[in-house]
């Protein structure tokens, strides 16, 4: 057999297309996660310092000590609790107490702003109530 013949009796096949993503669809992908990745590091503080502070509101009522001193001793009680887990995004002056035919409805409601890129900020509202039955 001739090498002619062999290799016109072979069936070619046409060439496909490559497939995947082009260099430009690659950069605007690493793009999107490098944004994602940079609003999670701007994010993420402000919430657990929020789960903080909500950890101690809800804990209030299962100490009746603090909710006999009153307002004053329930105010100096957050306080301390405030500064022992280092929480500087929240003040003293973002709750508020109002007594209620219950007890004490202490209430916070607080924002934090977080600068991103250029003139873009993510804010984020936190708000969050519990009620201090009397003793």
């Amino acid at each position: 057999m001739s090498p002619a013949r062999t290799t016109s009796s072979r069936t070619l096949r046409p060439r496909r297309r490559q497939r995947g993503m082009s260099f430009g669809v690659v950069l605007v992908v690493i793009v999107l996660v490098v944004f994602f990745v940079r609003v999670a590091i701007a994010m993420v503080p402000a919430y657990t310092g929020f789960w903080q502070v909500q950890s101690i509101m809800d804990g209030l009522p299962e100490r009746p000590e603090i909710i006999a001193k009153g307002p004053r001793g329930i105010m100096q009680s957050i306080s301390t609790q405030l500064g022992i887990n280092n929480i500087d995004s929240v003040s003293r002056n973002d709750f508020k107490l109002e007594r209620v035919s219950d007890g004490l409805n202490l209430a916070l409601s607080y924002e934090v702003r977080k600068h991103l890129i250029a003139n873009v900020d993510v804010v984020m509202a936190f708000d969050h109530a519990v009620l201090l039955e009397a003793p």
